[in-house]
């Protein structure tokens, strides 16, 4: 396998200047100008073994797994497994097993040693378990526990509610990653007052992050509904169709985006002769059926909608 030198003088021919090759299969570095070899038995700097795919790479890796935000240290520690057999699957036994449960208890207290340590522990615990209910992605969860941490270290986040605090943390990560989760879900996720919620979103979002977060996209609002209320995918084609023929801010200043995104659903859904009650998409978007049919008025009001029928063969 032939490479190309890096620019640095240790790969730079002394001769005539130009830079050299690799040849990772012979370990050498050779002058492609002057056919000289610099230098010869060269150390791979490459794994010891070769892997077809990424399932078998990650399979003969021989490092551990990578550092993640999720664990209060960082999961670079051991763990000892409790599944009480040895290297070749035999089961311990009982005196092997004593020794092992004594070792896995000290160390769990071994690695959570301060104060500070044991309450982010706990949090990303409590983070990982509203993560789990919803369904969320890894990089929310990454994103939410660097939020905290950030929290942590600037010291706002000490005296405040646990779950309050993680549930901000969780719903401004889904804002920033552009996931699709509402105020009302992760509080009834965590079985916090939704107040209460919004109220530490807020001071987090004043005190730790210190930049406007936009709000969730249109689009992701209406696939989001359409998935919910399992209807044709058709549905969903004409709404992002009619929404983004009709974007002005006379409809969506100071809108919620759910309520709208919740009337282009329902205009779609009566197009194509759906059946999609309010009270459903009403339910589904978490707002009121007013709310869905004010939007819908706005809409027809201010744009004139009309959908085109294929014949029938």
């Amino acid at each position: 396998m032939w490479k190309k030198g890096f620019d640095d003088l240790d790969t730079i021919c002394p001769k005539c200047q130009k830079p050299l090759i690799e040849d990772r299969d012979k370990g050498e570095y050779i002058c492609p100008s002057c056919g000289s070899v610099i230098k010869e038995q060269i150390e791979d700097q490459g794994p010891a073994w070769k892997a077809i795919d990424l399932e078998e790479k990650q399979k003969r890796v021989h490092a551990g797994s990578p550092r993640t935000l999720g664990l209060h240290d960082y999961g670079l520690t051991t763990e000892i497994g409790g599944n009480m057999r040895d290297y070749y699957g035999n089961t311990l036994d009982p005196y092997m097993r004593m020794s092992v449960n004594k070792m896995r208890k000290w160390q769990t207290r071994a690695r959570v040693l301060t104060a500070e340590e044991r309450g982010l522990s706990v949090v990303l615990s409590k983070m990982n378990e509203i993560c789990s209910i919803l369904n969320l992605p890894k990089t929310v969860f990454e994103t939410a526990a660097h939020i905290y941490r950030t929290a942590m270290k600037m010291k706002v986040a000490k005296s405040k509610s646990i779950k309050g605090m993680s549930c901000a943390s969780i719903y401004l990560a889904c804002r920033k990653c552009n996931v699709g989760r509402t105020l009302k879900e992760i509080a009834h996720a965590a079985n916090i007052d939704e107040k209460s919620l919004a109220k530490y979103y807020r001071f987090v979002l004043k005190e730790v992050e210190k930049e406007y977060v936009p709000p969730l996209s249109l689009d992701k609002y209406i696939s989001k509904f359409v998935n919910l209320a399992k209807i044709d995918p058709k549905v969903e084609r004409l709404a992002l169709s009619i929404a983004t023929q009709t974007k002005d801010s006379r409809i969506s200043s100071g809108k919620t985006p759910a309520g709208l995104a919740a009337a282009y659903v329902y205009i779609s859904a009566v197009l194509l002769g759906e059946r999609l009650p309010q009270r459903d998409i009403a339910d589904i978007a978490g707002v009121t059926e007013v709310t869905v049919r004010n939007r819908c008025r706005e809409i027809l009001d201010n744009f004139h909608v009309k959908q085109k029928l294929k014949p029938i063969d």
